[in-house]
């Protein structure tokens, strides 16, 4: 079995960058489709401080 590691630490930063990129992608889809307020709105206020979000949230 070959092992899957980078050799390299462009391979490291390329892979990163890659993985980024894609994470950034996932959350503007997440956004336009309207899942953000609704996954928002679902929030517990015992969630909120363990996810590090403000739990003054605001609606327009």
């Amino acid at each position: 079995m070959k092992d899957n590691k980078p050799d390299s630490p462009s391979e490291v930063l390329s892979i990163e960058l890659q993985r980024e990129t894609y994470y950034r992608a996932c959350i503007a889809e997440f956004q336009q489709l309207g899942y953000q307020d609704q996954y928002l709105e679902q929030l517990t206020d015992e969630l909120v401080p363990v996810l590090g979000v403000s739990a003054d949230i605001k609606t327009s």
